[in-house]
């Protein structure tokens, strides 16, 4: 009896230990400073002025909030600099109702490092040099040398020497920015906060599988991993694969070796082997001999025209049985398969998204002269992603790689219009420049490159727009309703696409969702749908004001958007942003299943609540007006638009406690986040009250 009341004891204080350290996990972003919700919601500095928060992989002293409002501070701040009218500015309709502006930023402390674009950067004198920049200097240096040396990793940058369509193509891609996502590394860094480490590098096996070959601690930041690593999918990671993998998450076996080591693709190697024994090319593919360097093979591998090739990276499940992505299998059971239509069918033809053919023309240009042609597969592999960092770092640019690393290029201030003449004319005077863009030759050597960058950002954008309305539409609208008593109507949105659901892949991070405007005949707006509160996000139960009961939520928002559901404590499930469980212990930990999960098909502790739609299927959302918002008989018109943006606003609040790469503040990031979203339809139509 005395040892079961030991027991006893000894677990309630294991539970209570839990929610501490429960408590803990969930209130590292809390300022010290109470507010009704638990610290402010989306703030830079954690902790009271100059407390020590992790950015980029390192700890950098910045200042706490300034704000004195109710929840602890403004909503989305950031370490923007003082004077930054276009930061403070309060939003559209006057001030915050929660005291304080809603994406204002409180003046960085006196040590903070965070670069502010569009104001002048703090500069030492000419004369002297600050550590930082003598550490740029010989990082830069470091990249430079490692990127181009004979490796067991070639970069993409060797590649474009004899092929730059394909790897103008890549360099634009989701693949080639899947590793210096700012956003990604925040969420691999925060689920492993969350699990003391033990997802490791889970996430990293797909979205760079050289990074797993170089050993690369999992909470490196960008600027601390090799070049080649910092490629993402390059070209070696489909094109050094020599055995079929099928659905196993990443981790694949890269065959090693340098430039001249053999390829495998969709081809043989008679071409190749004419183009050696051709003088006129001058290549070798003997790396002890001089002249241009080539791979000295091309293996046929039939598997990288397959579907199952790529589900090793688009079919993901967790250790514990969770199934986070779903692409392949929901292609494998759906009309394209059946067709014997393949993933490169739609995604690598002359339309992204679309089975239309391929291109013709030549594979390589070596040395000025092209090869023979034959079919050209596109690598743009365009998606509902897009980067949202500086663009003197996205695409990548041999030239760009060149001129500066990654800490100076987010130095250059492209907005203020560095490296152009109605700038460099009227440089106000005292005006100071970082060391690495004191010459005007580099500054405007800098802009001629961000401008190129700019040109192929646009040309990404084209084609992202192109994939997202190959597989969404709106259909029929329909009006069930219309008098004194309200307005009832109806929108059908379609999945175009007999591939798999859309939208696909990581769901729970993908918003698509229904805009819906309706004004009178004064052109009054009487009701909203899936529109945003003053962070940016939607009025749904993960946004920030929704729970401080500052707006109202939006009870028929239209959202495609999976949801995270895990199973309480006590019973019941709750949503969440990130697929980590709630902690057991003092110590949280990832828990591989301990039985078949085959018969559930999901973990008993977590479970993702899919609300894409199958292949060639369609949903309808419906809409009711009641009559008090009416303004009497008349014209009602309605605005409908089908919306995409990369990631939710709530993502980036749960992910802010790590900190973020590029020396990036949350409110940063949330507006080139907020910027990139896209309109993929719209209809416009009238409903008559009399």
């Amino acid at each position: 009896m005395r040892r079961s009341s030991r027991l006893v004891r000894l677990m309630w204080i294991g539970f209570a230990v839990c929610g501490l350290a429960g408590a803990a996990t969930m209130n590292a972003a809390s300022a010290a400073e109470a507010s009704p919700l638990g610290g402010s919601l989306l703030q830079e500095a954690p902790a009271p002025a100059k407390a020590k928060a992790k950015t980029g992989g390192k700890a950098v002293q910045q200042g706490g909030p300034t704000s004195n409002s109710p929840l602890g501070g403004s909503l989305l701040q950031g370490n923007q600099a003082t004077g930054n009218a276009a930061a403070a500015a309060p939003p559209a309709g006057g001030g915050s109702p929660l005291g304080g502006g809603l994406l204002q930023a409180p003046p960085p402390s006196a040590t903070s490092t965070i670069f502010v674009p569009g104001q002048p950067p703090p500069s030492p004198p000419p004369e002297e040099k600050t550590k930082q920049e003598t550490k740029n200097e010989v990082k830069g240096a470091e990249d430079h040398a490692a990127l181009f040396k004979v490796s067991e990793f070639p970069s993409a940058l060797q590649c474009a020497v004899c092929h730059p369509v394909q790897f103008r193509q890549w360099s634009i891609s989701q693949h080639a920015y899947a590793e210096v996502s700012v956003v990604f590394h925040a969420m691999q860094h925060r689920i492993n906060a969350n699990l003391s480490g033990t997802n490791g590098d889970f996430c990293a096996r797909c979205h760079s599988e050289v990074a797993g070959f170089l050993s690369e601690p999992a909470d490196s930041a960008v600027l601390q991993r090799h070049p080649v690593s910092r490629e993402g999918v390059t070209c070696i990671t489909c094109h050094r694969i020599a055995k079929a993998y099928n659905k196993v998450s990443g981790r694949l076996a890269l065959v090693p070796g340098g430039i001249t080591t053999p390829v495998y693709g969709p081809f043989d190697n008679k071409e190749l082997k004419r183009v050696i024994a051709d003088p006129k090319y001058h290549v070798e593919p003997n790396p002890k001999k001089v002249g241009l360097l080539i791979h000295d093979d091309a293996v046929y591998f039939k598997p990288i025209k397959s579907s199952t090739f790529c589900a090793s990276c688009h079919d993901v499940t967790l250790f514990n049985g969770f199934r986070l992505e779903e692409a392949y299998s929901e292609y494998r059971t759906g009309p394209a398969a059946a067709q014997g239509i393949t993933c490169q069918d739609c995604h690598m033809g002359k339309i992204q998204g679309k089975v239309s053919g391929f291109e013709r023309g030549p594979v390589a240009v070596v040395n000025g002269i092209p090869t023979e042609t034959r079919t050209q597969h596109d690598h743009t592999f365009a998606g509902p992603d897009y980067p949202i960092i500086h663009p003197g770092l996205f695409p990548f640019n041999k030239e760009a790689q060149d001129l500066a690393n990654v800490n100076q290029w987010t130095e250059f201030d492209y907005k203020a219009g560095w490296g152009t003449d109605a700038f460099e004319k009227h440089i106000p005077s005292g005006y100071k420049f970082p060391r690495h863009w004191r010459s005007v030759d580099d500054r405007y050597e800098a802009a001629k490159i961000i401008r190129a960058q700019l040109k192929l950002l646009e040309y990404h954008k084209e084609k992202r727009i192109e994939v997202l309305r190959n597989g969404f539409g709106i259909g029929a609208i329909t009006t069930e309703e219309a008098g004194p008593g309200g307005i009832d109507f109806s929108v059908v949105v379609k999945n175009l696409t007999s591939g798999h659901n859309v939208p696909t892949g990581f769901t729970a991070e993908r918003p698509i969702w229904l805009e819906i405007t309706v004004t009178d005949q004064r052109g009054k707006v009487i009701f909203r749908s899936g529109d945003r509160d003053p962070n940016g996000d939607l009025r749904d139960h993960d946004s920030q004001w929704v729970r401080a009961g500052r707006v109202p939520l939006d009870g028929q928002l239209f959202n495609l958007e999976s949801q995270v559901l895990l199973r309480n404590l006590r019973g019941g499930e709750e949503s969440a942003i990130l697929p980590t469980p709630y902690p057991l212990t003092a110590l949280p930990f990832i828990r591989p299943a301990t039985f078949s999960q085959i018969l559930l098909g999901r973990p008993t502790g977590a479970r993702n609540q899919k609300f894409s739609i199958e292949p060639l299927g369609q949903r309808t959302a419906d809409y009711s007006i009641g009559s008090d918002a009416l303004t009497g008989p008349g014209i009602y018109h309605v605005r409908v638009r089908l919306m995409s943006q990369a990631v939710p606003v709530s993502l980036i609040l749960a992910t802010q406690t790590v900190g973020f790469d590029y020396n990036y503040s949350p409110k940063t990031v949330v507006d080139n986040v907020l910027a990139g979203a896209v309109a993929i339809a719209e209809r416009n139509f009238d409903i008559n009250v009399r």
